[in-house]
């Protein structure tokens, strides 16, 4: 994996992008190749960043759980941000993962899992409707906000 990270940094924009295809079918065949991703997204630069989340969406929707389960130690900004944009590419098959981080102690997840939400938009809509009445009052106030912002104020 180590020379498909440095392919990333190539002149060649398709070696760059036959890298990301290579991750991404290496992470599908193992699930360690893709911590070994997230692993280097954590420790890349911004463009590095883009083209390891793209292996991740290319890797495909096996790479949920462990996404939500890093987003709940992670605190840097920058890299929840490439976590919630793999996340929401996945639309509806992310939303009960991302709902589930509303009830984080990570406040910083709960954030990022919100505005992936909004991205995926009307597919998270019913379930955003069923947290907003949850008893557990973080998981409401996350909803309850999502839901503002997809412009929904009766529920």
């Amino acid at each position: 994996m180590e020379q498909l990270f440095n392919a990333l940094k190539s002149e060649k924009l398709d070696e760059r992008h036959a890298a990301v295809s290579l991750m991404a079918e290496r992470a599908r065949e193992n699930p360690e190749a893709a911590k070994q991703i997230v692993s280097a997204l954590k420790e890349a630069d911004m463009s590095g960043r883009w083209y390891l989340g793209r292996a991740l969406v290319k890797t495909g929707p096996s790479v949920i759980p462990l996404l939500t389960a890093e987003a709940e130690t992670e605190n840097d900004a920058g890299i929840l941000k490439y976590y919630g944009a793999v996340l929401a590419s996945f639309g509806e098959t992310s939303v009960e993962p991302l709902l589930s981080l509303f009830a984080s102690e990570n406040a910083a997840a709960r954030g990022m899992a919100g505005a992936a939400l909004e991205k995926i938009g009307e597919p998270a809509l019913e379930p955003l409707l069923a947290a907003a009445n949850s008893e557990n009052q973080t998981v409401k106030i996350c909803a309850g906000i999502v839901l503002m912002k997809l412009g929904v104020y009766n529920y």
